[in-house]
Formats: C-alpha cells, structure tokens, sequence
C-alpha cells in the first residue's frame, strides 16, 4: 500500500515559507518537509501572489475556503428545491 495523505499544516507551510525565503530549490525544500517536490511546487503555484509572494497565513486560509462545509442540499438552494416538495 502507498503511504496516506495529509494536508500541509500551518508549521509545514511556515517551514516552506522559510526555505523558500533562504532561496533554496522546490526539491531542497521538499527534502526538507519531507514531501514530494509536486507538492511544494504546487503549493507555492497555488498560493504565492505575484506582488507579496507566497505568505502562509494566507496559504492557510485559502485551503479553509476551498473545503466544502455542510451538506450538497444546504449548499445548494436549487437542488434542495428539486429534491424537497
């Protein structure tokens, strides 16, 4: 089996932060977080700003507000209406 998944948390992100700031490569720094180097250049594709950089905090926040909470039918007013009488 292969290994499980798990989200980059806060410190991860920090570490990121970081090692991108001491100009070390996406693979150094996937060495160093012990991640696949995709997952570093995805991660600082998906959340760096092109005038700030890549800021943790707001790479953070930015991965809350792509979760889904709640359910499809309280999500979404149309479908409830077809679904419900």
């Amino acid at each position: 089996m292969g290994k499980q998944y798990a989200q980059l948390s806060l410190e991860d992100r920090c570490e990121i932060s970081r090692l991108q700031a001491d100009g070390l490569s996406i693979r150094q720094i996937a060495a160093a977080v012990d991640r696949a180097p995709s997952t570093i250049a995805r991660e600082l594709k998906r959340n760096g700003g092109r005038k700030v950089g890549y800021k943790p905090s707001y790479a953070q926040e930015q991965t809350k507000a792509r979760r889904w909470s709640g359910s499809r039918l309280e999500r979404d007013p149309e479908l409830r209406r077809a679904v419900q009488p």
